[in-house]
């Protein structure tokens, strides 16, 4: 039987589900967190770690909100989640 997910995989493993893969993709914080149950900065600051690390981007959208998506690292780690 496979042991649950630490909760930051979770949160990139969402991304992925969501399709987040590209810019024209990308998803804002509150989406995610939305989805997840748990608190917008929360998920940010997990978001943002993982920007740092190298396995998403972000920007800013035209609304002025956050928006994240995984690169093709972030997309790796994801899969590697399976195995």
């Amino acid at each position: 039987m496979r042991e649950e997910l630490p909760f930051p995989d979770k949160v990139l493993q969402t991304l992925h589900n969501l399709c987040a893969t590209a810019a024209d993709l990308a998803r804002r914080g509150e989406e995610v967190a939305r989805l997840l149950q748990r608190d917008q900065n929360e998920i940010e600051g997990i978001l943002d770690q993982y920007k740092s690390e190298g396995f998403a981007e972000s920007f800013i959208d035209n609304e002025g909100k956050k928006r994240y998506y995984l690169n093709g690292r972030g997309i790796i780690k994801v899969c590697s989640l399976f195995t």
